[in-house]
């Protein structure tokens, strides 16, 4: 019998390729989103996987065939299975009020998939940024115990496994520990993947997916976008680090598979295709799409001059293209040693 799942954060970047992978095996999915979410990203990528022969696709076909030098695995998504034959309804839910979700739940879903998070790297959001992912989660999961739902899917962040202050590979079996190259981001992606652990503890069946930056089509600003529009801009400099890469339908497509294994759960899974150097990414970039851009890396003493520029702009709450926390982690060798399809998975205690 084919699943019924319930996608929350459908309409978002991970969410709606989730959404249309799992209707390419004929599942049946409800999509949640706030009341006042859009649907025009969401539709987008429908488009996307319904006519994948579209321009956007073969750039990034091109970029993943040029990247597939530096991949540690080989690619899961089968282009050729692009014909939507499940059932799909949206569906609206407050994640800030724990008995709306509870009340949705009442649907005897088989799996409930979490890909919801807020995202922000201005400063003046951290807080809020921490507090409504950490609490976001705090209230699926409770709504899931209340429910008596059996499974749940979390979609977490490598950020989540923190950035120890040495140059050692990270690994899923790292915990975290306080770093100056940790971001808020990280901080609510770690906070709010205990929360998860905690319903784990509690009885809830979880998955637990710690995917690296996240590259794919998008029509909206999301990681992939961010990365290859700051690869094609006219800023002279390359950040100097290094960090794990993505896409985002080989992530859902071995998602997809993890599931169907009963030893897969009750783990979280690292999700890492690529470790690149962001200089090695954007010259990559660039050639895909045939642009000539020389760029320097960022040292000193050009950093500590961004560096204070970007926090004179912070002080004076100034619109910025990116926060000094994020600056920051870009100077990090950050590298990940347990690959997709290798022993990739911790076991929860």
């Amino acid at each position: 019998m084919r699943p019924h799942i319930l996608v929350l954060g459908a309409n978002g970047f991970v969410g709606s390729h989730f959404v249309h992978q799992a209707l390419q095996l004929g599942w049946k999915v409800d999509g949640a989103k706030r009341p006042s979410g859009i649907t025009s990203h969401f539709e987008s990528i429908k488009n996307y996987y319904e006519n994948l022969q579209n321009p956007e696709f073969s750039l990034l076909n091109s970029l993943k065939t040029k990247l597939s030098n530096f991949s540690d695995e080989g690619y899961v998504f089968d282009p050729d299975q692009n014909t939507l034959t499940g059932e799909f309804k949206w569906i609206d839910v407050d994640l800030n009020d724990t008995i709306n979700i509870i009340e949705i739940l009442q649907t005897p879903y088989d799996i409930v998939v979490n890909t919801a998070a807020m995202i922000s790297f201005n400063i003046s959001q951290d807080a809020i940024m921490i507090e409504t992912n950490t609490q976001i989660t705090q209230n699926i999961v409770n709504a899931c115990l209340e429910a008596k739902i059996s499974k749940l899917i979390h979609f977490s962040s490598i950020a989540a496994l923190g950035r120890p202050e040495n140059n050692e590979d990270i690994t899923i079996n790292d915990t975290w520990s306080d770093s100056e190259f940790n971001t808020p981001y990280a901080l609510s992606k770690h906070l709010s993947e205990m929360e998860v652990w905690r319903g784990a503890h509690e009885g809830l069946n979880v998955l637990i997916l710690n995917p690296g930056v996240i590259l794919g089509y998008s029509k909206a600003k999301t990681s992939s976008t961010q990365v290859i529009d700051a690869a094609n801009s006219a800023n002279p400099f390359v950040p100097q680090g290094s960090n794990g890469f993505i896409f985002v339908e080989d992530l859902v497509a071995r998602t997809l598979q993890l599931i169907e294994d009963p030893d897969n759960w009750q783990r979280r899974h690292l999700m890492v295709s690529h470790n690149i150097s962001f200089q090695q990414m954007f010259k990559t970039i660039n050639e895909v799409h045939q642009i000539k851009r020389t760029k320097l890396p960022l040292k000193q003493p050009v950093f500590g001059i961004v560096y204070t520029l970007l926090k004179l702009f912070q002080f004076f709450n100034l619109p910025l293209p990116l926060s000094t926390h994020l600056l920051k982690s870009t100077r990090k060798e950050s590298r990940y040693d347990n690959r997709i399809g290798h022993t990739q998975s911790r076991k929860f205690a």
